[in-house]
């Protein structure tokens, strides 16, 4: 095989890579943004941020509620919840940082270009390929 048809392949390969390998940015989580209102804690960026991580609002909800161990109301109308106790910005941004490696993140090359397959009992990797099964809520 000589150098021109080897390169001529080459580029061939390359064309059909996804685009996905080719993404270099940094990919970060924003932080919770909210208050505390009396007794109770209102996250106002929730919606953005399972908007960030591609995820539905609801399991995200889910998974808050139940890493925090507490109740309270998602706001479909505005995206901000309501928790019924209060929480520093660190233990909000803990849970957050938690729910992103457990079910957003690839365990096989760290992306967070995955998405959720068979009804939510698996992840699968848009980078990589790679699916694993993970714990439901």
């Amino acid at each position: 095989m000589d150098i021109k048809e080897y390169e001529k392949l080459l580029n061939e390969a390359y064309t059909e890579l996804p685009k996905v390998l080719y993404k270099k940015e940094r990919f970060v989580i924003p932080d919770v943004k909210g208050r505390i209102i009396k007794t109770r804690t209102q996250i106002t960026n929730f919606r953005e941020i399972a908007k960030h991580l591609s995820r539905s609002e609801q399991h995200f909800f889910k998974f808050i509620l139940k890493e925090l161990g507490v109740r309270g109301d998602l706001n479909e109308k505005n995206g901000n919840i309501i928790l019924y106790s209060k929480f520093q910005p660190t233990m909000l941004n803990k849970a957050v940082l938690k729910y992103f490696k457990e079910f957003v993140e690839c365990s096989h090359c760290n992306s967070p270009d995955t998405v959720f397959i068979n009804n939510n009992m698996s992840l699968k990797c848009n980078a990589c390929g790679h699916q694993e099964k993970i714990k439901q809520l």
